[in-house]
């Protein structure tokens, strides 16, 4: 029993030191951009993404681009690009927070969650 104690806890305790640190940022969209995730010739199979780009957003892994991605096949991407859009239509200040690493797309930060305001 003492065993399995002892290696479940080696595993959670790998898992937490290995969690990508959260970022929030706020500002407004600037931008909107639909993307596949890598390019090439033209496949209803390939993956795509949604980028949104946040006034004053860090630049994505120090040398990329200042936004955020979700891909098209994450169940929250719908919602996501309706906030976003009308962020941007109306230009009310939005909280993005992000995974401090750039896993879907390089040089562009993982999205966590995304908030409109009021």
């Amino acid at each position: 029993m003492f065993k399995k104690f002892i290696i479940l806890f080696m595993i959670i305790f790998s898992y937490k030191s290995f969690a990508a640190e959260v970022v929030t940022h706020e500002g407004v969209v600037e931008q909107v951009t639909a993307m596949p995730l890598s390019y090439g010739a033209y496949s209803v199979d390939v993956k795509g993404l949604l980028a949104v780009y946040v006034e004053g957003l860090p630049k994505g892994c120090t040398t990329g681009q200042n936004r955020v991605v979700i891909s098209s096949d994450h169940p929250l991407h719908n919602s996501v690009l309706s906030m976003a859009l009308l962020a941007k239509s109306t230009g009310k200040k939005v909280r993005v927070a992000y995974f401090n690493e750039c896993t879907i797309r390089a040089e562009s930060w993982d999205l966590a969650y995304f908030h409109l305001f009021e």
